[in-house]
Formats: structure tokens, sequence, C-alpha cells
């Protein structure tokens, strides 16, 4: 009798491991939307402009970026030229990434822009106010456009 009063409670703690364990084999976890999706650029322009960066007596001129790239989204072709998504007067540079954009863009490396799903006309290299920009080997490919 002791023994199938620990039985039921094996058999029910059986089924709750097999089941847990096989639950990812028949449940897909939710994908979560993309706010920004990316797709690869082509450069037409690589170019800089002159930025004096600092305060008072630490004052340097640095080079940003001025560019123009193509891109595809859909089999439909877009230019562009904007490098942050948000508008904003002010952004901060960490300038050794400028040093490294400007040699990933001229040595050939697979920059991707970014775009809201609905305004593809609207790409742009850096998401946030702080520069920045991805390769299409660091994005993700469930945010990629088609």
């Amino acid at each position: 009798m002791n023994r199938r009063i620990l039985a039921i409670p094996l058999a029910i703690a059986l089924a709750v491991i097999i089941g847990a364990s096989l639950a990812p084999v028949f449940l897909t976890p939710p994908t979560t939307p993309c706010a920004y999706l990316s797709t690869p650029v082509r450069f037409l322009k690589i170019d800089s402009r002159p930025v004096q960066v600092g305060r008072g007596i630490r004052q340097f001129t640095g080079q940003f970026p001025v560019v123009e790239y193509s891109y595809v989204v859909s089999g439909k072709s877009y230019t562009s030229t904007r490098m942050f998504c948000r508008d904003s007067e002010s952004f901060k540079v960490e300038w050794s990434k400028v040093d490294r954009f400007f040699h990933d863009a001229e040595n050939g490396a697979e920059v991707v822009a970014w775009f809201a799903p609905s305004s593809p006309e609207s790409a742009c290299i850096s998401i946030n106010a702080e520069f920045d920009y991805s390769v299409v080997s660091g994005t993700s490919s469930q945010c990629r456009a088609q």
C-alpha cells in the first residue's frame, strides 16, 4: 500500500519533468518585434567635415563622417545621407569609433543602415544620439530587412 501512495506522486513528478522538457519542442517562444530593421549599405560617398570638440582650453577639431549610401528594402532602392535616426543638435562621440567607422567603410566592411519598418526611406547609420554603427555580422538575423 505504501508503494502505491509513493508511486502516484512520483508518476506526477515524472510527467511534469517530461512535459517541461518537451515544451520547447512544441512551443515557439514569442518573437519581439524589432523597432528598427537593418540592411547592408553601399557607400556612394565617404567624406568628413570638421567639428569643434571640447570646452575651454581642451578643444580640438575632429573629423566627423559625411556619407551618402544606397540600400535595398523589399527590392526597392533608396539613398540616404543620414547618420543619426534621432534628429538632435547635439550628439555624443567616442572618436575611436569614428576612426574605426572610416576604416571599416573605406575598406568594404558590410556596414548596415537602420530604419523603422514603417518608413524604409528614412534609414540612418546610428540609431541613438551617441555615434555608433553596426556591421552585418553583428546584427540579429531576426531584425534584418528582406
